[in-house]
């Protein structure tokens, strides 16, 4: 997202913890883009099944069980304590050799408890675009991470549903849609850590829907409808929808609505020494 002041930074926060931790049951069926982002962002980590890896942004856990090839042992954080107990309660995948002493912190991205320098792989897919403040994050991913570790990160950036964008931007200049941060800014953001080598990587995966409702509804499943800035909650008015579907779909194809989601895949090396 955007940079949001200091004194509203904390509430949108608080927003999106809520958000978060009421779709936590509606989450999973409707998390098509996050699952594919995640998996692919986990194949860049080294499968040595080494070492202690930190999710941050764990959601629902759905992943974990993945994490045998990965790690010894893994820690899950989370600002949201909804999806934090529901990823507690997953069940391990009985055929795998699974991970042990995980722990589940309900903890803020750039304030987290732990001690420095105590992991060694740190996973996060598509949590840092609700931080209103990167570089903090950045830093503190810096701190915790032992000298050696590994990082692979993902994030929304700038031209994510643009579509949509452009079709309430026929209707009204109301804000409706999340203005996230450039790829640029947010690879400055993690330059400001100077201790680790990164490496970005910006992918588009669209997605398709049959009609503009069934985006909303899918926004609203994942709890992704949290807008910073925005005045009023949500929309009023069948005909309003009605201009909003016809303004959408002008980008319908064969496979139906598109939904384009630009996605920074950050991957880092931290300094040995």
């Amino acid at each position: 997202m955007t940079a949001v002041s200091a004194e509203t930074a904390e509430g949108f926060s608080r927003q999106v913890a809520q958000s978060f931790g009421k779709a936590c049951d509606s989450y999973l069926p409707a998390a098509r883009l996050q699952q594919q982002v995640a998996l692919d962002a986990l194949a860049l980590l080294p499968a040595d099944q080494q070492g202690h890896l930190l999710d941050l942004g764990c959601g629902p856990g759905w992943i974990h069980p993945r994490f045998a090839a990965y790690c010894r042992h893994f820690t899950a954080a989370d600002l949201s304590a909804g999806m934090l107990a529901k990823a507690a309660s997953q069940p391990l995948a009985a055929h795998l050799v699974t991970p042990s002493a995980t722990n589940y912190l309900q903890a803020d991205a750039k304030q987290l408890p732990l001690a420095a320098q105590t992991v060694d792989k740190v996973f996060s897919s598509l949590m840092l675009q609700w931080c209103p403040e990167p570089a903090a994050v950045f830093a503190e991913i810096d701190r915790v991470l032992a000298p050696g570790g590994k990082v692979v990160l993902t994030t929304l950036v700038d031209g994510t549903l643009a579509e949509l964008k452009q079709a309430f931007a026929t209707l009204d200049g109301n804000q409706h849609v999340n203005e996230f941060l450039p790829a640029a800014d947010v690879s400055a953001a993690a330059r400001t850590v100077s201790n680790i080598h990164w490496q970005f990587e910006q992918r588009c995966y669209p997605l398709f829907y049959a009609d503009v409702i069934s985006l909303a509804r899918e926004l609203k499943a994942l709890g992704a409808n949290q807008v910073a800035g925005r005045q009023s909650r949500g929309l009023t008015g069948k005909r309003y929808w009605q201009n909003l579907a016809g303004a959408y779909d002008v980008n319908r194809s064969m496979l139906g609505l598109p939904a384009s989601y630009q996605v920074l895949i950050i991957t880092g090396y931290k300094n040995d020494n």
